[in-house]
């Protein structure tokens, strides 16, 4: 039907895609667009949908058999209800898989395809905007200007201001990924509540020592292939503050960063794309070090192995230490085998 605006996605988010029975996630920030997709499964579900309500595939078993997308799309529900159905990598999806939902749209499911940035000449985009009910959102890093409306927007609904020094150096500070961007403020805020307003002092606090050094020695641990490590860098973090899911979170992000970096290696951009994503200073070389060593591929099925482990974390919250320990193991072997 229509892309949505970027004014118009929290409502939309919020009213649970509107009815439409597909829609595509797309764009260059790998973070917003699982938190979108996340967001909306969640709205079109109900916070306290049944698991068996939400099925995620990733592109590569549907190509498989391309008719298994459309049996699962008109499929009902065990226990009644909506369904929602996601696919990751949805830019890989073969046009045998998607086009009948075109022909055919589901009625009692809601198909989320989450793909990375696709031109206006993909035919997935293509088909999704121009057709009838469908929508597509595009999620691209945040500009300065989307920062301080977030900053803003946050700071307001926590009954709390923010100095125009502040605020100029929190933008300075944070990166280009979205769904991070969104955490540090987050934790910005609960850091401060209490107070009337928020000072620079605040920000250098809550997020240029914690967001720079808690919680980033077991990341760099896993991502070198350090496993030996792991386990005291894990504790130490614990112990200085940093929760199980909010240690994945970083590790997810690390990976977002070295998949952009990695990529703009290959184009000879990675001295632009270093300065682009500010990282802190005495962490450069050892980012740097970590984009030259990882390739795409391998990057993109941690990923993949950090969302699925941030995910059984929030549902089995007993063993969420044991589900991190586990996952950053994963992480440093798969930096060994490269």
């Amino acid at each position: 039907m229509a892309s949505v605006r970027p004014g118009d996605i929290p409502r939309f988010l919020e009213n649970g895609g509107r009815g439409a029975p597909v829609i595509l996630i797309f764009g260059p920030d790998e973070g917003l667009v699982r938190t979108r997709g996340r967001a909306l499964s969640n709205s079109v579900l109900g916070a306290a949908h049944d698991q068996m309500q939400l099925v995620e595939f990733d592109s590569d078993e549907i190509n498989a058999d391309p008719g298994r997308l459309l049996d699962e799309a008109n499929a009902i529900s065990m226990f009644g209800g909506k369904r929602a159905i996601v696919i990751r990598h949805a830019g890989k999806l073969s046009k045998a898989a998607w086009q009948p939902l075109l022909e055919v749209p589901p009625l009692d499911s809601v198909i989320l395809l989450l793909a990375d940035d696709l031109a206006k000449t993909s035919p997935l985009r293509a088909a999704v905007e121009n057709a009838d009910k469908f929508y597509a959102i595009a999620c691209y890093p945040p500009s300065a200007s989307d920062l301080q409306a977030i900053i803003d927007d946050k700071c307001r609904r926590a009954g709390l201001s923010i100095t125009p020094v502040a605020r100029a150096a929190l933008i300075e500070l944070l990166g280009a990924d979205f769904a991070l961007s969104e955490g540090e403020i987050d934790k910005l805020i609960l850091y401060c509540q209490g107070q009337i307003s928020i000072d620079v002092v605040d920000i250098d606090a809550s997020i240029a020592d914690s967001s720079e050094v808690a919680g980033t020695s077991p990341v760099d641990c896993a991502f070198e292939g350090r496993i030996e490590e792991i386990d005291g860098e894990v504790t130490k973090s614990f112990r200085d503050g940093i929760n199980p899911s909010g240690l994945l979170a970083l590790a997810l992000n690390h990976a977002f960063l070295l998949k952009r970096l990695s990529e703009a290696c290959r184009t000879g951009g990675l001295d632009a794309a270093m300065r682009a994503e500010r990282i802190f200073f005495r962490r450069q070389d050892r980012v740097r070090a970590q984009a030259q060593r990882w390739t795409l591929p391998t990057l993109t099925r941690v990923i993949d192995a950090l969302a699925t482990a941030q995910e059984t974390s929030r549902r089995h919250a007993a063993i969420e230490r044991a589900i991190v320990v586990r996952t950053l193991w994963s992480v440093a072997m798969a930096s060994r085998r490269r």
